[in-house]
């Protein structure tokens, strides 16, 4: 890679961003499509974070994805907003038009479709109730994404129940209470789990994937550890199921293509995302 007086900035911004995948992913379209840009990982602390982020106009980036714990406050800074961020009240893509102008949107929501419609192509026709579980920005972009995808009927179960009642109103969807999580897993055609459960370091889960249908998909967002306990749960029932890493490739697939009108080659997205976490782990 050759970097110039030229080259285009975009950055990945967050708290932390060591840990993030999405140089390797981002940098590997770049190259691929002969753009002279490069991603970088630009860490903002939460201290002083409303300073930095009135600083960035100053910086020379042309864009940027915005990740923990950055989402909302991205939003506010931005001038103009697309449809999802208004909805969402979270951004986690940001452009710098010539005149300066911030535009924020949010593509987390068709990372949830997009890794769908990889994974499973046919799942459009097949699904009528669709789970959600956690009511935060995931959840949120998780409940839009589906909804957007023509699901028509979303469920949303969170351990405070006004948080999933709040995110089940942006679709008209229905908010259940976290007692009720084994018959919503009963009922539910895909299920999505949008919180930190299972994630390294954080709170591990008993779920009740023994009441999912057997033709469920489930998905989870986390992507440390790749297999999940509530993947490898629904593994061995036999059940299909995807990833977080499809969710981050199909995200970030689409920040490309708005800050460089052109769809990246997800093969050559996937494969650099699936070289980063081989070195890492």
């Amino acid at each position: 890679m050759k970097i110039s007086g030229r080259t285009q900035l975009f950055a990945i911004i967050g708290d932390p961003v060591i840990h993030s995948l999405s140089p390797a992913m981002q940098n590997a379209w770049m190259q691929a499509a002969g753009i002279d840009a490069v991603y970088v990982p630009l860490g903002i602390a939460e201290e002083g974070a409303e300073r930095a982020f009135a600083g960035l106009r100053g910086l020379g980036l042309k864009g940027a994805n915005v990740t923990t714990p950055h989402k909302e406050r991205a939003a506010r800074a931005a001038d103009v907003h697309d449809v999802a961020v208004r909805k969402l009240h979270a951004a986690n893509v940001l452009t710098w038009e010539n005149d300066g102008t911030l535009v924020a949107f949010n593509t987390d929501w068709a990372g949830v479709s997009g890794a769908f419609d990889e994974a499973t192509p046919d799942w459009r026709g097949k699904t009528q109730v669709a789970l959600v579980i956690g009511a935060g920005g995931a959840g949120r972009a998780a409940v839009w994404g589906l909804a957007e995808a023509g699901v028509a009927n979303v469920v949303v179960c969170n351990r405070t129940f006004p948080g999933a009642e709040a995110s089940a109103r942006l679709v008209g969807g229905m908010a259940v209470p976290w007692a009720e999580l084994g018959e919503a897993f009963a009922n539910a055609d895909v299920i999505v789990n949008a919180t930190s459960l299972g994630m390294i370091g954080k709170e591990q889960f008993d779920w009740p994937i023994e009441r999912a249908k057997q033709s469920a998909i489930v998905m989870d967002s986390v992507y440390a550890p790749r297999e999940t306990a509530l993947l490898k749960a629904a593994k061995a029932r036999g059940l299909k199921t995807i990833d977080g890493l499809g969710m981050l490739l199909h995200q970030g697939a689409m920040a490309f293509e708005l800050w460089f009108d052109q769809r990246p080659d997800i093969a050559v997205g996937r494969a650099a995302l699936e070289a980063a976490f081989a070195e890492r782990t």
